[in-house]
């Protein structure tokens, strides 16, 4: 089972309701700015799971490679959602506050969503969560 893959899925069903409720709220300054709050939400979540498969794979090589992956994944993440995210903004005529509003509420909430369920150990049922060996 890759549990770093599992567990993005899970993240990413968990915070579903951010990428419906932050950009329906757009939706009433403009249909530019809720596209525009959707296109970023939808980048940000990709970043997520992006980084979830290189350490989900990097687990597989070694312990040290797992390690270096974290720290890589995590700039990897975030070149991926800022360079997407400028891509998104030459190309298309988006609107800017949406867009600079929309990402660290998406990023954070996955990011508290996720910490409240490590504290409440909602994820025990993977492989790796149960070895008490250590």
């Amino acid at each position: 089972m890759n549990v770093e893959i599992e567990l993005a899925k899970r993240m990413l069903f968990r915070s579903l309701p951010i990428y419906v409720i932050v950009p329906l709220l757009f939706y009433f300054k403009s249909l530019e700015a809720f596209l525009t709050s959707l296109y970023s939400s939808v980048i940000v979540a990709t970043g997520f799971f992006l980084g979830a498969v290189i350490m989900s794979y990097a687990a597989k090589i070694s312990l040290n490679f797992y390690y270096f992956a974290a720290l890589f994944g995590y700039v990897f993440r975030l070149i991926f959602i800022f360079g997407f995210l400028l891509l998104l903004k030459n190309v298309y005529s988006i609107d800017d506050l949406a867009m600079s509003l929309t990402v660290p509420i998406v990023f954070l909430t996955m990011l508290f969503i996720e910490m409240t369920m490590v504290i409440k150990r909602k994820d025990t049922d993977l492989d790796w969560a149960n070895d008490n060996s250590s």
